[in-house]
């Protein structure tokens, strides 16, 4: 133990709710006052209470397992109130048992936080009930021990919302899945940081990305193909990375498995964009991915075009997919989908094929043009020799006057050697000296 009292005070600030101060600041003022016995019995009583508030706000929260509780326990108090004793004896063993049914039934402590609290129970009823003890020899709990519980409780309980089990999970979905989440993930970290994500317990993290990884692929769900469980996702395996990397595996080569072929893109996805996803997956899992970007629907592989050909071992069958792409295809993953200089390639040989200017104007303006940050001066040279190496009909045509302007204003090859290479095949007459005669 290094806390000291005004550590524990301290750390008693970060009680969630006001009556939870209030419960604990009585065993603070014991703790003080040196009656450590006391300390712990109204440690305990503290405990209790906020137990019991956490159930009824889960309770109306519309957790089905709390609000069963709420429904006994109230029907404990009912009966204590008319003055039937078996009330009384059935709360005494609702609170004797509420520590395994809130670890059992609500998923508010983990194995270690359990143990913790059922010390406290445990030298609760030491300090408690003389008839536990040897006649004469009370028990004397240290300031030490006292400030331990005092400790645990403000930890593992008081400071916490009443949201581990089934209640966090769908609080967390619904974060997820709103219009407001970010599909940034860094700003989605922020998001989850914020929720009972940030000090979770296991069974919560795995919840989690059990959740996103199925409604992101479950037509119907509120989270099918959101960008936002991308960033979640991701989000999640920064702050958790050990258990969401664990988990990761078995559900994406699960999904992989066992996902029709519909929504087959959305697994694709998955495996694309989440960080570190591909190392996870085994082969059969790596074989029908690739199999996918081969033979996969046209307008869902160029969908994920980009983000898979970022995995070395899918860049091959990516750059051979783009070559078989039309030139409204190909205009299509270039603009809206940004697949860049995959494209490249595929727009010289669709220029290199052209025979009339019209089809030289379409590919200059839907590829060519829309391509011209990444191409270099050995794609320009070769786009000035197809015109007598390969018969390309691109003299004459205005997308051809055009892109020389580009070149000329881009400077990657000096005007000099520009003209040259024009009068060699077949364009010196778009000179500008000739163009001014």
């Amino acid at each position: 133990m290094t806390e000291t009292l005004a550590d524990i005070e301290a750390l008693s600030l970060k009680c969630r709710s006001e009556q939870s101060k209030e419960y604990i600041a009585e065993a603070l003022h014991c703790y003080k006052a040196s009656a450590y016995r006391a300390a712990i019995v109204t440690t305990w009583i503290a405990l209790v209470f906020d137990l019991i508030d956490k159930i009824r706000e889960l309770s109306l929260s519309g957790d089905a397992n709390a609000k069963a509780l709420e429904t006994k326990y109230e029907s404990y108090i009912a009966q204590i109130e008319q003055g039937n004793l078996q009330g009384i004896k059935a709360a005494l063993e609702f609170e004797r048992e509420i520590l395994e049914t809130c670890r059992d039934q609500l998923q508010f402590f983990d194995p270690q936080q359990f143990i913790d609290l059922q010390r406290l129970r445990e030298d609760r009823h030491r300090c408690a009930h003389p008839s536990f003890q040897q006649v004469g020899v009370p028990y004397t709990p240290s300031a030490e021990h006292a400030r331990l519980h005092l400790r645990n409780v403000i930890v593992h309980v008081l400071s916490q919302p009443p949201v581990q089990g089934k209640a966090a999970l769908a609080e967390l979905k619904t974060m997820v899945a709103s219009s407001y989440f970010p599909s940034d993930s860094a700003r989605a970290l922020l998001q989850l940081r914020s929720s009972s994500l940030n000090a979770p317990l296991e069974p919560l993290v795995r919840g989690f990305v059990d959740t996103l990884v199925f409604g992101f692929l479950t037509n119907g769900d509120v989270l099918f193909y959101k960008q936002q469980v991308l960033a979640a996702l991701n989000a999640a395996l920064s702050m958790h990375p050990a258990i969401v990397e664990q988990r990761l595996e078995k559900q994406l080569n699960k999904a992989i498995r066992d996902v029709p072929d519909a929504t087959f893109s959305g697994a694709a996805c998955l495996a694309s964009r989440i960080d570190n996803a591909w190392a996870l997956l085994d082969q059969a899992s790596r074989e029908k991915i690739r199999a996918f970007v081969e033979n996969g629907p046209q307008g869902e592989v160029l969908a994920g075009l980009k983000t898979l050909a970022a995995i070395a071992e899918l860049n091959d069958v990516v750059r051979a997919r783009i070559l078989e792409l039309d030139l409204d295809d190909l205009a299509n993953a270039i603009e809206p989908l940004g697949v860049g200089e995959l494209a490249r390639g595929r727009a010289l040989q669709l220029l290199q094929e052209v025979g009339s200017w019209d089809r030289a104007n379409a590919v200059f303006s839907k590829a060519v043009l829309p391509l011209f940050d990444h191409l270099d001066r050995q794609d320009i040279e070769r786009i000035v020799r197809m015109p007598t190496e390969h018969g390309s009909d691109l003299p004459g045509a205005n997308g051809y006057r055009l892109f020389l302007n580009k070149v000329r204003g881009s400077q990657l090859i000096p005007d000099v050697e520009l003209d040259q290479l024009l009068r060699d095949h077949g364009a010196g007459y778009l000179l500008p000296q000739d163009e001014d005669a």
